[in-house]
């Protein structure tokens, strides 16, 4: 095994390495919208008024339909200083508008409805309008914006902790203190848009970061240590399609360079760098996200995982359903496609209100890769908490 401070010099060159070719993809697409014909939704786009707007219920779609027609970059290179500060004075105290829509229940009944339509292009609505709210958003506050599920879970329960993380090229590892079975998992994860402006409408290149914490709060004897973190930064590009492919519609693809690592130290350092791209395909209340993974190779001095895909495979498998405006069912697969030696593991969450403006959210895992430094060890967890921001 290198010298640790070797090490930090071959991580960041193959860092840099990762953000360049990245970047070199970004600029391979084309960078102009009149290269592609535009979208039926796009055609329609065109004959919007300003009143037609002000028909518009949700805020956020209301804004983007403005925005749409008033291009308030042009009119901020037009106008002079002192009235874009006028303006922003006078309209100081205005609030963002309520970014949601209404989700028709899976319990409600309407008289309007036939029998089975009130599913039909629910979820492909969703996705739809999330993407718009993206754009929008980003435009009137600057601010990050949701990537992955965030969540806080206070109340986890392990079956059998793993007391002695092992890797082939590490060797096992002890902790100082014993593990509890009980611990708090959380989750954050946001992106924001780069080279805004560039691309055409339906290509957006993405910075996402992701970071997922197990922590022993309850345990007093170890000082409640966090007992492991994982970083994930992302660069990736996204495809708006909308292309109706069979009973449903192909939403979008992704195409990315992924690095994680959990920031220790020899013998629990744990990495991998990856490409990954993902398609998404919505029918009716469903969602179905394919994520299919290459490890990029590294050489037996610095890997620290050398056999984690024998156990979290070539990809993640999703697929969500949305029962409600605040009840989603989602479940995650991953198996390494192996027939002998075969692993498999399985997420299942399921968010649901609690008053007025709190999501409670469960959660049970069981498998491989919860977290990097129990790749390779079988964790069954039970949790419960929080769900901050939703898929949709």
């Amino acid at each position: 095994m290198p010298p640790r401070t070797d090490r930090n010099v071959l991580s960041r060159w193959n860092h840099s390495r990762l953000t360049t070719a990245t970047l070199l993809l970004a600029t391979a697409l084309p960078l102009h919208a009149q290269d592609q014909a535009p979208l039926p939704s796009e055609r329609a786009l065109q004959d919007l008024t300003e009143e037609d707007c002000a028909l518009i219920r949700q805020g956020v779609k209301r804004l983007a339909c403005y925005d749409h027609l008033r291009d308030p970059d042009k009119a901020r290179e037009t106008a002079e200083d002192e009235r874009i500060e006028t303006v922003e004075q006078q309209t100081a105290t205005l609030q963002p508008p309520d970014t949601r829509d209404p989700v028709p229940d899976t319990n409600a009944t309407t008289e309007k409805a036939a029998p089975g339509d009130e599913d039909s292009g629910v979820m492909s609505s969703l996705v739809n309008r999330y993407m718009a709210a993206e754009e929008a958003i980003f435009s009137f506050s600057g601010s990050f914006l949701s990537h992955r599920p965030t969540y806080i879970m206070p109340a986890t329960w392990v079956k059998e902790p793993n007391d002695i993380p092992t890797s082939p090229s590490q060797g096992a590892s002890h902790y100082d203190y014993t593990v509890d079975r009980e611990e708090a998992k959380y989750q954050i994860s946001f992106k924001v848009p780069l080279l805004t402006g560039m691309l055409d409408n339906r290509t957006t290149l993405w910075f996402g970061y992701t970071q997922r914490s197990f922590w022993q709060v309850y345990n007093r004897e170890g000082s409640a240590p966090f007992r492991e973190t994982n970083y994930e930064p992302e660069l990736f590009l996204r495809y708006q399609t909308n292309l109706d492919i069979g009973p449903g519609t192909l939403n979008g693809v992704t195409l990315g360079l992924n690095h994680e690592s959990n920031g220790q130290s020899d013998p629990r350092s744990r990495s991998w760098n990856r490409v990954v791209g993902s398609a998404a395909y919505s029918y009716n209340r469903w969602l179905f996200i394919i994520q299919p993974w290459w490890r990029i190779p590294e050489s037996r001095r610095e890997d620290d995982n050398p056999d984690i895909e024998r156990y979290l495979g070539h990809g993640n498998y999703y697929v969500i359903r949305k029962l409600g405006e605040d009840r989603t069912l989602s479940a995650r697969l991953m198996n390494n496609l192996r027939s002998d030696n075969n692993k498999t593991s399985v997420e299942l969450g399921y968010s649901f209100p609690m008053g007025d403006t709190v999501k409670g959210f469960f959660q049970y895992y069981n498998g491989y890769g919860e977290s990097l430094i129990d790749y390779n060890k079988r964790i069954e967890r039970f949790g419960l908490g929080i769900m901050i921001n939703d898929w949709l």
